[in-house]
């Protein structure tokens, strides 16, 4: 993005470059008509004029305002309404009008398009009010969650309609809020609503109306708040039905499913996508799932009390559809998977998988015998711990190695650090003394350093080479 700062830095030296014989008289004046040199004086002498504008703008607004609050309870529903209304399609209006403004620099954002870009948001959040404010005069009753909801709704469709990735932002929040407001409707259900069913089968709604959004605005913004809202909700309906059901089957999908999901996600399995944009992303965010889901099982005390307890009193009952959208992600997740398997169409390898996908997929697998066995067969605390320690330090392992391969530096400290994590962890979970602590630390402390300063010179090295 060409700001007014560096055109005015490159006027600058441009100017001491032609003083200097750097570049001659045609070269300047290519420069000053690309960069267009002679409006940035226009430019500053506007500045003030914009500022005095602006200033008159909010105290206009606020006297406004003020006459507005003055008269409201003198006024009718009707005007209330007809003065809400005008409010909000007159603020949007606006805005679209200056947004849509073509630009004479490319590369470059005028004052008029940022005019309206904050007018749109504007608009989007006097949207809020209105609901608001509307329910309460025609006596519309209602949770909080269900503002929210409605509330992002509308804002979703703004986003759609502008392609504005900051508005479906916005509108993830707000059903993001709303959707963990109303989670009690989840756990002790009342009268069946369309916003208790958004609430209930948040995981395909969000699947739905935000992945497209996320294409839609090429923001990976979006995609991750959408990604985060999808995993919390496909959770909760995990373990409501390993709540109601009590078997192992149910607890190792509720523990495996979600990092399978993230990491089978292929963007170009979707119709009309071309390339790979979220891929790396979801797969990042499957190692991290993978890494925490192994410290926390990585716990003697984990295995013994806290995966076994039985949480009926808070959910007695599901519905068949949560099933129903649970199997829908169960059979995205194994179609993923076959997807990454099959053969390319250039090779006439037979299906496989390529040796990272088929670590974590042995990582998944073994996770899940391991749940299944424990909750369904036989209880094994000290066998579940020991294993799923050895995952954690091949997962370690597999990322420093990675992260020395790629020369990749988040890669590398992730994998360093969980290391480092659970050697510490082991420490404090059994009964050591301090000397052997002490020890612990001090050699974790020197082998973080030199691992570190190690990489770093190995880096230099591999760019020098290059």
């Amino acid at each position: 993005m060409i700001t007014e700062k560096f055109r005015r830095q490159l006027r600058t030296e441009a100017k001491l470059w032609q003083t200097e014989g750097l570049i001659d008289d045609y070269l300047y004046q290519q420069l000053s008509e690309r960069y267009q040199f002679d409006a940035l004086e226009k430019t500053a002498s506007s500045r003030f004029i914009t500022i005095l504008i602006s200033l008159g703008g909010i105290l206009l607004g606020l006297g406004i305002i003020t006459f507005v609050s003055a008269n409201w309870q003198q006024w009718s529903r009707e005007v209330k309404a007809l003065l809400l209304l005008t409010l909000f399609i007159g603020v949007n209006t606006s805005g679209f009008y200056f947004w849509r403004q073509q630009n004479t620099l490319s590369n470059t954002t005028n004052k008029k398009q940022k005019l309206g870009y904050g007018l749109l948001i504007f608009g989007a959040l006097i949207l809020g009010a209105n609901i608001a404010l509307m329910a309460q005069m025609f006596h519309i009753g209602g949770s909080p969650y269900g503002l929210y909801i409605v509330w992002g709704l509308g804002v979703l469709v703004m986003a759609y309609s502008l392609q504005l990735a900051s508005l479906g932002v916005m509108a993830i929040l707000l059903i993001g809020l709303g959707y963990l407001m109303g989670l009690s409707a989840v756990f002790y259900p009342g009268e069946f609503s369309w916003l208790q069913f958004i609430i209930e089968y948040m995981s395909l709604v969000a699947v739905l109306l935000f992945i497209p959004l996320a294409y839609w605005c090429n923001s990976r913004i979006i995609f991750f708040l959408a990604t985060l809202i999808i995993l919390l909700a496909l959770e909760i309906s995990l373990f409501r039905i390993f709540d109601f059901l009590n078997h192992g089957l149910w607890g190792a999908i509720a523990l495996t499913l979600p990092p399978a999901l993230l990491w089978g996600y292929d963007d170009i399995i979707l119709p009309k996508v071309n390339s790979r944009i979220f891929q790396a992303f979801t797969r990042n965010l499957a190692i991290w799932y993978l890494s925490i889901g192994f410290f926390f099982l990585s716990f003697r005390a984990i295995w013994q009390d806290f995966i076994l307890v039985n949480y009926s009193e808070i959910s007695s009952e599901i519905h068949w559809l949560t099933l129903v959208e649970v199997l829908v992600f169960v059979g995205l997740t194994i179609w993923e998977w076959l997807c990454l398997a099959r053969p390319n169409k250039r090779d006439a390898q037979s299906w496989r998988l390529d040796l990272v996908s088929g670590v974590i997929l042995s990582f998944i697998v073994g996770t899940a015998i391991l749940c299944f066995w424990h909750l369904s067969i036989n209880e094994i605390p000290e066998i579940a711990t020991f294993i799923i320690n050895i995952e954690m330090f091949l997962l370690a392992a597999g990322l420093i190695r990675i992260g020395l391969a790629r020369g990749i530096r988040g890669t590398f400290w992730g994998g360093l650090v969980l290391l480092t994590l659970q050697i510490v962890s082991r420490t404090f979970e059994y009964n050591t003394g301090l000397l052997l602590k002490s020890f612990v630390f001090i050699l974790c402390g020197v082998g973080v350093i030199a691992a570190g300063l190690w990489y770093e010179r190995h880096l230099s090295l591999e760019e020098v080479r290059k």
